[in-house]
């Protein structure tokens, strides 16, 4: 299954990583584990199914060799690449339905790459504020996949901005809360 939520994990640690990150051995790793543990605490569970986080290659967890599995999430680590960007990027390359993909991550070489598949690429701070606002930002479902049913003007996707949406590209929805963005991946399904 390919995800809704691309994310990179270092370029959303790095900005909210203490001052004082060297000041244990461990820090990298606590860092890692505090983004994975807000992730599965603010995610709903379809969307956390649906959430691959990317991290570089050094200093996986022991044991883990380049990917595992936390709280549903798919969790990988760039071994064989010369960083997590380079992973990134054939992720999003071989995604099958890129207008339905939310990068997360500042770098602009991620965002050039998510903009020619018309993905959509958020920057890291902006959507990790929002998340733990209550607030989960994605690129909407294209047209093609809403086909199964007509929302209703009332649900948080309206037909005009579904039509808007599949002419020009994945758009935000302005902002949805946990409680909306279920009741839209319940409607038009996670395929």
């Amino acid at each position: 299954m390919f995800p809704l939520l691309l994310i990179d994990g270092y370029n959303v640690i790095g900005p909210v990583a203490p001052p004082s990150r060297g000041a244990s051995a461990n820090w990298l790793q606590d860092e890692r584990q505090l983004l994975l543990n807000r992730l599965s605490e603010h995610l709903t569970d379809i969307i956390r199914t649906r959430t691959c986080v990317v991290f570089d290659a050094r200093n996986p967890p022991h044991g883990v060799s380049d990917r595992m599995s936390f709280a549903d999430m798919d969790v990988r680590f760039a071994v064989g690449y010369p960083e997590a960007d380079d992973l990134i990027e054939e992720l999003i390359f071989q995604h099958p339905n890129p207008k339905s993909l939310t990068l997360v991550s500042s770098d602009h070489r991620l965002h050039a790459a998510a903009k020619r598949k018309k993905a959509l690429p958020i920057d890291s701070d902006v959507w990790l504020d929002a998340l733990l606002d209550g607030q989960i930002q994605m690129a909407k479902l294209p047209k093609e996949n809403s086909k199964r049913k007509r929302p209703k003007q009332s649900d948080s996707l309206s037909a005009e901005s579904s039509d808007e949406a599949a002419s020009s590209g994945p758009t935000l929805d302005a902002m949805l809360d946990t409680d909306e963005i279920q009741k839209w991946l319940d409607q038009y399904g996670s395929d």
